[in-house]
C-alpha cells in the first residue's frame, strides 16, 4: 500500500491548481476562433447534449411558461435569399406564409428579399411579389477594393447582369442556375448588414432560403424561451468543430444582440466580405464570422430544425416528440403553397411525429399494427446514416452485402443505418 505524505499531497494539489490556472489563462488569451477553443466548445456542447438526451424529456423546459415575449410580425426581421434561377419560388413562399397568419409582416418593415441580380423587367418583378434587393451589386459598389476582374465570382455576376440587360433571359437563366451557389455566398453578410440597418431594433433576425418554410406555433414556442438579449446563434448545426455552422436552408436564427455585436466590429465584417469571394458556403461564412466574436452555434436546439420537405422528412427517435420549426427543399411547383394550406389552421406547436399525420394522411399510431418491413426503401437522401453499393439487384442482395461488412460476417438484427 502506497502512503502519500501530507507534504506530497500539498505539492500535488498545488501543481494541479497551477496547471488548471495555466490552462485557463491559455484558453482565455487564445483567439475566439482558434482550433483549441473551437474543439473545446464543440466537445463540451456534445457532452451536455448527451446529458440532455439521457433525460426522460429533454424538451420539458419548452412546455413551461415562456420567459420572453416575441411578436413574430413586429419583433423579428426575416431575410429571404433568392437567385435569378429560383426567383419564381418567392411568390409561393410569401403566399404560404400569408396562409399561416401572415406573420411575415410587411416588406420593408418585417422582411427583405435579397438576390443576385438587378431587375430590369417590371413584369417579372411584379410576378415575384416583392422587391428583390441586389446584394451583390451593393457588395461591388461599397465593399470591394481593386478591379472586378480580380474576383471570379463578381465576373460571373457581371455576366449575368449583362445578359439581363441584353434581354437574353435564356442565357441569364443558365448562368443563374450554373453559378447560383457561388453567388449565394456573397449574399449572406451583405443581406445581414442590410436588414440590420434597414430593420433595426428587432429581437431576432432569421435567414431563410426561398424554399424554406417556418412553422409559426413551433417558432413562437422556441423563441419564447430563449433570451434574445444575449448573443445567440441557432440552427441546424452541421460541419466539423472548426466550422460548425447552421444549415441555411433549415433556417438560421440570430439574436438582435449578436447582430449588434457583429456590426460593432467593422474589421471583422470587412474580413467576412473578403472571405465571401472564395468561401464555398455562405452559411458557413456566417458561423466563422461570428466565431471571431466568441459567438458559437447553440447545439442544444439542433433537433428542432429540418433540412428536408415533408415528403422525405425522417422522424428520428431522439426528436419524435420535439417541436419542429422548419421545412426545406420545397421546390416543386405548388409544394410550398400546399404546406402553407395544410398548416393554415394549426395553432399548436407541430411535433416531428405530427408530420406523418399532417402530410402522410394517417395517424402514426396506425403503424403499430403493421409488421415491420425490412425490405422497405430508404427514405430521404444518402447521408452519414446510410451505406450505398452499386450493382445490387435486390433487397436480399443488399442485406447480404451489408452482413458481409460485419465482424466475422455476422448477422445483424438491426442495422445502424439504412442500406440501399
Amino acid at each position: 500500500m502506497v502512503v502519500i505524505s501530507r507534504r506530497t499531497k500539498r505539492r500535488l494539489r498545488s501543481i494541479i491548481i497551477l496547471l488548471l490556472i495555466s490552462v485557463f489563462i491559455i484558453y482565455t488569451i487564445l483567439p475566439h476562433d482558434s482550433a483549441i477553443r473551437l474543439a473545446f466548445v464543440f466537445n463540451v456542447s456534445r457532452f451536455f447534449n448527451f446529458l440532455r438526451g439521457a433525460a426522460s424529456d429533454k424538451d420539458a423546459w419548452l412546455w413551461k411558461s415562456p420567459k420572453f415575449t416575441v411578436d413574430l410580425r413586429n419583433d423579428v426581421g426575416y431575410l429571404i435569399k433568392t437567385g435569378y434561377g429560383t426567383r419564381h419560388r418567392v411568390a409561393e413562399q410569401l403566399a404560404a406564409f400569408e396562409a399561416t397568419g401572415g406573420y411575415l409582416g410587411k416588406e420593408g418593415e418585417s422582411f427583405l428579399v435579397v438576390g443576385d441580380w438587378t431587375t430590369v423587367n417590371q413584369t417579372d418583378a411584379s410576378l415575384i411579389g416583392a422587391t428583390v434587393h441586389d446584394a451583390i451589386k451593393r457588395v461591388m459598389e461599397t465593399k470591394i477594393r481593386g478591379k472586378i476582374d480580380d474576383y471570379p465570382r463578381l465576373v460571373k455576376y457581371r455576366s449575368l447582369q449583362a445578359r439581363l440587360q441584353a434581354g437574353d433571359e435564356e442565357e441569364a437563366l443558365k448562368i443563374g442556375q450554373s453559378y447560383g451557389w457561388e453567388l449565394d455566398a456573397l449574399k449572406f453578410i451583405m443581406g445581414m448588414e442590410m436588414i440590420y440597418n434597414e430593420l433595426p431594433g428587432k429581437k431576432w433576425y432569421i435567414i431563410l432560403d426561398d424554399d424554406t418554410f417556418l412553422i409559426r406555433p413551433s417558432l413562437e414556442l422556441l423563441m419564447g424561451h430563449i433570451d434574445y438579449r444575449k448573443p445567440k446563434y441557432i440552427g441546424n448545426a452541421v460541419g466539423d468543430y472548426k466550422a460548425r455552422f447552421g444549415h441555411g436552408g433549415s433556417g438560421i436564427l440570430i439574436s438582435g444582440e449578436a447582430m449588434r455585436q457583429l456590426f460593432q466590429h467593422p474589421a471583422i465584417v470587412h474580413e467576412a466580405y473578403a472571405e465571401s469571394m472564395t468561401e464555398t458556403w455562405g452559411d458557413r461564412l456566417v458561423a466563422t464570422t461570428l466565431q471571431k466574436l466568441g459567438i458559437y452555434i447553440e447545439e442544444a436546439y439542433n433537433h428542432h430544425f429540418n433540412g428536408e420537405p415533408p415528403s422525405i422528412t425522417r422522424i428520428w427517435g431522439d426528436r419524435f416528440c420535439s417541436p419542429l420549426v422548419s421545412f426545406h427543399g420545397l421546390r416543386k411547383p405548388g409544394e410550398m403553397r400546399r404546406v402553407g394550406e395544410t398548416l393554415a389552421e394549426v395553432n399548436q406547436p407541430v411535433l416531428w411525429h405530427d408530420v406523418w399525420q399532417l402530410f402522410g394522411g394517417s395517424a402514426i399510431s396506425a403503424l403499430e399494427t403493421r409488421p415491420t418491413e425490412l425490405m422497405a426503401d430508404h427514405v430521404g437522401k444518402p447521408d452519414e446514416h446510410t451505406r450505398s453499393w452499386g450493382d445490387v439487384r435486390s433487397a436480399n442482395a443488399c442485406q447480404k452485402r451489408y452482413n458481409e461488412t460485419l465482424p466475422l460476417g455476422g448477422q445483424s438484427r438491426q442495422a445502424p443505418g439504412d442500406q440501399h
